[in-house]
């Protein structure tokens, strides 16, 4: 009888591991996929090297593009305190083939952030106005978890 509940709790144990660990690597290559959503976008703008030799930096962007910028729409007013996209530089040094975007065709479903030199690390809560456009760019916050 021993025998068998010993037995019993080990393949009980081991199935559970197994699926404590499928669950972590399901969990990692979906991370590891919204950790590359933006990939291609970063290799464009610093190149492949620069991405490859700064993966914290990398990761940071992927976390302020994926949790800290967000689109909101906002009615132009004629006192407008925001300053605007455009006052921004574009971020092609190493890629002179980007352009400003058609602030009027605005998009935040196809707009790439970091092909501007937007404040995307800042501790304080960042606002910019998408050039004659009811649109605004609001980037959170860095928040210290010291």
């Amino acid at each position: 009888m021993s025998y068998i509940l010993t037995t019993t709790l080990a393949c009980i144990t081991c199935a559970i591991l197994c699926n404590c660990a499928s669950a972590q690597t399901q969990l990692l290559s979906s991370e590891s996929a919204v950790l590359q959503n933006h990939l291609p976008e970063l290799i464009s703008v610093y190149g492949e090297a620069w991405v490859a030799d700064n993966p914290d930096a990398v990761t940071a962007l992927e976390n302020c593009f994926n949790n800290r910028i967000h689109y909101q729409f906002e009615l132009l007013t004629a006192n407008d305190k925001y300053p605007l996209l455009s006052s921004f530089p574009l971020m092609n040094k190493v890629n002179p083939a980007i352009t400003a975007i058609n602030y009027s065709q605005f998009n935040p479903g196809t707009f790439i952030p970091i092909t501007y030199n937007l404040p995307f690390f800042s501790d304080l809560k960042q606002v910019i106005r998408v050039d004659g456009t009811d649109y605004i760019i609001v980037i959170d916050p860095i928040v210290s978890t010291h």
